[in-house]
């Protein structure tokens, strides 16, 4: 019986991690500068920046970040909802999204990734 339950464990705790692995890319972006110290074309041209950037997430938990020219890498884990990149909290994942926020002198940018099934770094 014992043994039942752990292949069960160990089956659904793998499918449930199965989804944070593969290729991340842009939903929805949400740019929110303050209107006085950016103008509706700077918030636009940001906004598309964003939409550009793809997040991998590897089964060896190897996460790369591709934004714009830029590549970043590091170690990534889940605890609950919040995502770490080598400990820092990188995002949260919340009914299937991966959602980050970054703040900047201009304001906040909240950035939704999904991840459709079946596509692997």
């Amino acid at each position: 019986m014992l043994g039942l339950l752990t292949w069960l464990f160990v089956a659904t705790s793998c499918n449930h991690n199965d989804a944070l692995f593969g290729r991340w890319t842009v939903e929805k972006v949400n740019v929110a500068f303050d209107e006085s110290k950016a103008t509706p074309e700077m918030v636009r041209q940001y906004g598309e920046m964003e939409k550009g950037n793809i997040i991998e997430i590897g089964k060896d938990s190897l996460l790369t970040f591709i934004s714009d020219g830029d590549t970043l890498r590091g170690r990534c884990s889940l605890k609950g909802e919040i995502l770490y990149c080598d400990g820092r909290v990188f995002g949260t994942i919340h009914d299937g999204l991966l959602m980050t926020e970054t703040s900047t002198p201009l304001g906040v940018v909240k950035v939704s990734y999904v991840n459709p099934q079946g596509i692997e770094p």
